[in-house]
């Protein structure tokens, strides 16, 4: 199997992968080999503009650093906020799309390479 090497990780949304910028998705949303995050504060905003970018970048790219998190809920379950815990892999995507009230949502498809971090 390929390996890549994350040589950063820039504003906690992307992994710097042989000079490219790679959007990081977190297995939280992931169901089967489906992503289906609600992309909805408090941990998203698509009137900020560095989440519109991420949105773009997704839907563009075809491909993300899929990241195993610690997760924090709030008293009804919902995800308020992700501690970084390692790096899964990196993934093609299919089928990317964004709708308000819908969210951002993907197919994962196969494994592109497994990721060390540089030293």
């Amino acid at each position: 199997m390929i390996v890549r090497e994350i040589s950063s990780e820039v504003d906690g949304r992307y992994a710097r992968i042989d000079g490219d910028l790679v959007p990081l998705v977190s297995k939280v949303w992931v169901t089967g080999t489906t992503y289906a995050n609600p992309f909805v504060p408090p941990l998203h905003n698509v009137r900020d503009p560095k989440d519109r970018e991420f949105l773009v970048v997704v839907l563009q790219k075809h491909r993300v650093v899929l990241t195993d998190d610690r997760v924090d809920r709030d008293a009804d379950g919902l995800v308020v906020s992700l501690t970084r815990g390692r790096y899964i892999g990196l993934y093609a995507i299919e089928n990317p799309s964004y709708a308000p009230g819908a969210g951002l949502s993907f197919a994962l498809g196969p494994l592109i390479a497994h990721l060390t971090l540089s030293s």
